[in-house]
């Protein structure tokens, strides 16, 4: 399976970090677990096999930490 383009272009990646982190943030979850949760839901976005791709975990809090830069992830 090859890896979806959301996750190459910083535009269409931020845009769907941005729904994910709104739905998280509407069910009140905690900064830090929307960071790990994030994962499983951007796999279900994307329909991608996350668990294969090593790369989208530290992809993810970085995106949390530039949104969020005061904040403790």
């Amino acid at each position: 399976m090859s890896r979806p383009e959301e996750l190459t272009d910083p535009k269409k990646f931020d845009e769907i970090m941005e729904r994910i982190n709104t739905k998280l943030a509407i069910s009140a979850i905690p900064l830090r677990e929307r960071a790990l949760m994030s994962q499983a839901l951007l796999g279900d976005e994307l329909d991608y096999d996350i668990a294969d791709d090593d790369s989208v975990y530290p992809l993810t809090l970085e995106w949390y930490r530039k949104r969020f830069p005061g904040e403790k992830i």
